[in-house]
């Protein structure tokens, strides 16, 4: 099945549907909100000439070619639309192309009078498409149209269609400069400048890694987006409000850069308490026999003098040796490695070629950004950052982490930038070296000089 879709509108004998492609349903909501009567505007404003225009729904993106001079059975103005539906981050370059195609075909099964034969497949299947967003776009549409006018002699349509700005509208019109009816008469029409909204529009990379964001609302209305994605992208105008909370706290906060991670509340471990109350103590130890204190301290005597027993031994003893406290190898214990995790990485730069790096390896190293730059990593706090900081190994000392989680954390550091990392103290030692040898390879050379002095002096 094409990953394209077709419909054809006609108001030669009503407003009805000249061709629909199979797999598009022209009962459901989504689509019947695309395929509008073009009279009641679009036809007015373009004076008789060809209107393209753009919509983006829940799934399609879709493409249309309003032809307006055309007259029905009576003699009455009206039009055909050609529209064509694609995925919803669907780019198009040519699209202008594709859609005169279409009209071509159509008008020649229009005249021989075949339109049951319809079959617009070939130009469908062979469609191509522009790199589609990575990311998926979230964000609260608007209700209003909004307008834009082409120069037919240098058409800029194929880069205004694939702007973000057009998630934001309900729907875009292009109208030819030289033919339409002034911009004046489209605002008086109730359509909106596209231009001022495109301008004036930012885009928010939300990463949810752990799942726990709730509601997302712009300006108090909530945004649809899915639990399930990990990482995508809010696009609203400038001076919007962005709110949200989390599945383990209702609290709505404000997000106010163009990069946020959604956390999990931190919730300390409860405070181990005595099982014993101070009352309780009290009314044991009233209850105590009066001679049982006696017996505890012979028995500890007992065990006492057991336990110097076994640590000193008669000397007569044939396995007499010095005995100690028990020591244990911790070479043999060997903790339970911990299941290698990915380092998420954020298509973001940082300054010119150098990325951004952030991970949910643990909670608190998901606070910190990591950078490689000069041939060095640094790491700096994402919330309310304080400067840039060196990383060396001994910082993950910091961080509550097991030897294996810190061994993996560092392999997945060094596989990126292909860079090894030392320790703080082997890089100062290092440096220390470096410096002792250049103070002595000078002593030597002043001493030279010296005793080179003497000797003609005694000569």
């Amino acid at each position: 099945m094409n990953q394209f879709g077709l419909i054809i509108q006609e108001t030669t004998a009503g407003s009805n549907q000249q061709f629909v492609s199979d797999h598009l349903d022209i009962n459901s909501p989504e689509i019947k909100e695309t395929i509008t009567d073009e009279r009641t505007l679009a036809s007015q404003l373009a004076n008789l000439s060809d209107v393209y225009s753009v919509q983006v729904t829940n799934n399609y993106k879709v493409y249309s070619l309003i032809v307006t001079n055309l007259t029905d059975f009576l003699g009455r103005s009206g039009y055909y639309a050609i529209r064509l539906y694609g995925p919803k981050g669907a780019k198009l370059s040519n699209f202008e192309s594709i859609l005169a195609n279409i009209k071509n075909k159509f008008i020649n099964y229009s005249k021989s009078n075949s339109l049951n034969n319809q079959n617009y497949d070939d130009i469908l299947s062979s469609i191509l498409t522009g790199e589609s967003d990575k990311k998926g776009i979230v964000t609260v549409r608007n209700n209003f149209n909004c307008y834009y006018y082409f120069d037919e002699a240098n058409s800029t349509l194929s880069t205004v269609f694939n702007t973000r700005g057009v998630h934001l509208v309900h729907k875009i019109y292009a109208f030819n400069k030289t033919k339409a009816l002034n911009e004046s008469i489209a605002i008086s029409s109730g359509l909106k400048p596209f231009s001022q909204i495109n301008a004036a529009h930012k885009e928010i990379s939300i990463v949810n890694n752990y799942g726990v964001l709730n509601e997302l609302k712009i300006n108090d209305q909530l945004v649809d987006f899915n639990p399930n994605d990990s990482e995508f992208n809010l696009l609203c105008q400038n001076n919007d409000r962005i709110i949200y909370n989390t599945i383990d706290d209702k609290t709505y906060k404000p997000i106010t850069s163009n990069f946020i991670i959604i956390e999990k509340k931190f919730i300390a471990p409860p405070k181990q308490q005595n099982t014993y109350s101070s009352s309780n103590n009290n009314k044991k130890k009233k209850n105590q026999n009066p001679y049982a204190m006696y017996f505890v301290i012979a028995f500890m005597v007992l065990i006492i003098g057991g336990g110097v027993y076994k640590i000193l031994p008669p000397e007569n003893d044939p396995t007499n040796k010095p005995h100690g406290p028990e020591v244990v190898n911790t070479d043999t214990i060997q903790e339970t490695p911990s299941p290698p995790k990915e380092i998420k990485f954020v298509e973001q730069p940082y300054n010119t070629s150098d990325k951004e790096y952030i991970t949910s390896y643990n909670v608190e190293l998901s606070k910190f950004k990591f950078v490689f730059a000069n041939n060095e990593w640094v790491y700096i706090a994402i919330k309310s950052p304080g400067g840039i900081m060196k990383f060396s190994k001994s910082i993950l000392d910091k961080f509550t982490l097991t030897s294996e989680e810190k061994e993996n954390f560092i392999k997945k550091l060094e596989k990126i930038s292909g860079h090894k990392i030392l320790d703080e103290i082997t890089e100062q030692v290092k440096n220390t070296k470096v410096k002792n040898r250049k103070e002595e390879n000078k002593k030597r050379k002043t001493e030279g000089k010296s005793g080179e002095t003497d000797n003609n002096d005694f000569g």
